[in-house]
């Protein structure tokens, strides 16, 4: 005969019945909700009445403003940092190269002479009445250099040397830069050593330094920079002289 008291201990033994978590989680977060909210609106009762604990410097009458002023305080600071750590991590522009300095020449104009201007001829005197002439102004005058043409002058400088004569084409000078620009002939400049070509350019900036000039450009007829004045220090910078096919 079996025992009446062994059935619930039977029962006991036998494994709990399967409940799914996620059924047990969708009845357990909107209670964890509520009780937040609960202890939410508990803590907001008790700032108000100033029931919370502030520290002993805070006027008692000011005691439910001292956690809200806290809480802003610490949203502004934990945002400014943020601010400041993208700005960090940003990748900074790299700055742009320099730029490469480049000289650009421009075509001679072809030297024309001057037209005599014809002497005037003198006239019977008509008797007129006198008129008063008004006063002029006296205008500046810029200086200007006191030269023998280029192409003359520095002929005479390669008079005594031996270089290879129609070398020397023409001599522009450029008075709004107090400079000159001598075009040469490229074929007979190619097939002169390069220290016979330093130092016959070196004689033409000395020549030209003593008439008062502050800057020399050799070119040939292509407008191809051959020679210009170092910026930095004295003498000359030479170029090699480009082949043309």
């Amino acid at each position: 005969m079996a025992d009446p008291q062994a059935e619930p201990q039977d029962k006991r033994s036998l494994p709990a019945p399967y409940q799914s978590p996620w059924e047990a989680l969708s009845r357990d977060v909107p209670a964890a909700f509520a009780d937040l909210r609960l202890r939410f609106q508990e803590l907001w009762r008790r700032n108000r009445e100033g029931d919370l604990s502030t520290p002993g410097f805070w006027p008692q009458d000011l005691a439910p403003l001292f956690w809200p002023l806290l809480l802003a305080l610490g949203t502004a600071v934990l945002l400014l940092g943020v601010i400041q750590l993208r700005g960090a991590l940003t990748p900074v522009a790299d700055p742009e190269p320099q730029g490469v300095e480049r000289i650009v020449t421009t075509p001679l104009p072809e030297a024309r002479p001057l037209a005599a201007i014809p002497e005037p001829v003198p006239s019977e005197p008509v008797a007129a009445e006198p008129i008063a002439a008004e006063p002029v102004a006296a205008e500046p005058e810029l200086p200007l250099l006191q030269v023998t043409p280029l192409l003359k002058l520095l002929a005479e400088v390669d008079r005594d040397s031996a270089m290879p004569e129609g070398l020397l084409l023409t001599a522009q000078p450029l008075p709004e830069r107090n400079g000159a620009v001598l075009t040469l002939d490229a074929k007979q400049w190619r097939e002169l050593p390069p220290s016979q070509r330093l130092n016959r350019t070196e004689a033409w900036w000395e020549q030209l330094q003593e008439e008062g000039y502050d800057d020399l450009t050799l070119e040939d007829t292509d407008h191809h920079l051959l020679a210009r004045p170092s910026r930095v220090g004295n003498g000359m910078i030479m170029f090699d002289p480009q082949t043309t096919p």
